[in-house]
């Protein structure tokens, strides 16, 4: 794996997971003041143009989705074994981080932090065991050879 794809794979989970909080807070945020504001024929269709109007929602959705333009990008050019549980960890990890420093409530954030660092630990295996398997990979080939 080059330090390039190393990269874009902290890039995507940082795009997922900081994006998540901040859709999270702005949804909640939204769905409190109108809740009690409409009509009950009127609240889906209204509550839909609001969400779309409001600038807290649809930024941090499309640098999410940008994060996912740029996964799939990975997908095409490194390995999914690596690629797809790397993502998802890095974004679990972001996403934590993001929603203790936006001031979210963590019932137990010793246990946050044991995840994060069982997280990491995890994916340190996973590249590690990608890299030996590389590395196997091509000694038996140069010895058929």
């Amino acid at each position: 794996m080059t330090a390039e794809e190393s990269l874009f794979l902290l890039l995507v989970g940082a795009l997922w997971g900081c994006t998540n909080p901040f859709m999270r807070k702005a949804s909640h945020n939204q769905y409190e003041e109108n809740r009690e504001s409409e009509s009950n024929a009127t609240k889906p269709c209204i509550s839909l143009l609001l969400r779309l109007a409001n600038i807290k929602i649809w930024l941090p959705y499309a640098l999410n989705q940008a994060g996912s333009l740029l996964y799939y990008k990975l997908l095409a050019s490194s390995r999914m074994t690596i690629s797809v549980p790397i993502c998802n960890a890095t974004a679990m990890v972001f996403s934590c981080i993001t929603a203790i420093l936006l001031g979210e409530r963590v019932d137990r954030p010793w246990r946050a932090g044991v995840g994060v660092l069982l997280i990491m630990l995890g994916s340190g295996i996973c590249m590690m065991a990608n890299e030996i398997n590389d590395a196997t990979n091509s000694v038996l080939v140069k010895d058929e050879l």
